[in-house]
C-alpha cells in the first residue's frame, strides 16, 4: 500500500494485517480522489473508521491541511499511529482511539471533508451519516466522502444530497454534501 500522488507520492505504508480491517484498493483510492477534482478545497478533514490512515494521509499528500483521525481497533491504532511518524505528519494531525459514535457525539469541531469509510454493514452508514447531519460536524461548503458495498443503500438524511456516485469493484464511493433547501434557510437566519 502506498500514498498515490502529492507530497508524499510513493511513499510506502503498513498495512493492517487483520480480518477486522478492510484495506482500500489504490483503484477505488484513485477514482476518489479524481473525483474530488485537480484543485479540491478541503483543508480541515476527517477519517473515520481510519484503519491504517490511507485515505486521510492521502488527502494530506494532496491537499489538505490538517487531518483528526478515528479508530477504535488497537491494532489498526497501531498501524496509524506508526504510519503518521514515518510521515512526520505530527504536527498536524491528531488521532482518537475511541468509538465513532462517541467522537461524533463529544466533537464539536467542523470539517471541509469526512472521509467515512465504515465495516461494510447494511444500515451503519445511513445511521452514521444522520448523526453527522445532526451534529453539524460538516462544515456548509463541505463534503463527505462515503465508501460501502455497492449493493448497499445509501438513504440520506434531511438537508443532504448525493451530489456524486461512482461504483469501482465492489464499493460504492458517494460524494454528500447539504441540499440546496438546507443552504437557503441558514443564509435567510443569518441576515
Amino acid at each position: 500500500m502506498r500514498i498515490i500522488a502529492g507530497k508524499y507520492k510513493r511513499r510506502r505504508l503498513y498495512e493492517v494485517l487483520s480480518d477486522d480491517t478492510r484495506s482500500t484498493k489504490d483503484r477505488v483510492k484513485e477514482t476518489l480522489f479524481t473525483m474530488l477534482g485537480p484543485f479540491p478545497n478541503y483543508p480541515i478533514t476527517l477519517d473515520l473508521f481510519a484503519g491504517s490512515g490511507a485515505l486521510g494521509l492521502e488527502a494530506l499528500s494532496r491537499f489538505s491541511e490538517a487531518c483528526d483521525f478515528v479508530e477504535l481497533d488497537g491494532t489498526a491504532y497501531k498501524v496509524l499511529e506508526r504510519n503518521i511518524q514515518e510521515l512526520k505528519l505530527e504536527n498536524i494531525t491528531s488521532t482518537y482511539r475511541m468509538d465513532a459514535y462517541k467522537f461524533i457525539h463529544h466533537h464539536k469541531k467542523t470539517y471541509d471533508l469526512i472521509i467515512l469509510d465504515p465495516p461494510y454493514k447494511e444500515g451503519i452508514l445511513n445511521d452514521f451519516l444522520k448523526r453527522i447531519q445532526e451534529s453539524h460536524l460538516l462544515a456548509i461548503d463541505g463534503i463527505i466522502v462515503t465508501l460501502s458495498h455497492k449493493n448497499d443503500t445509501v438513504q440520506c438524511p434531511n438537508h443532504f444530497k448525493i451530489a456524486k456516485e461512482r461504483n469501482v469493484g465492489i464499493t460504492k464511493i458517494l460524494f454528500i454534501e447539504w441540499s440546496d433547501d438546507y443552504e437557503s434557510r441558514r443564509l435567510s437566519r443569518e441576515l
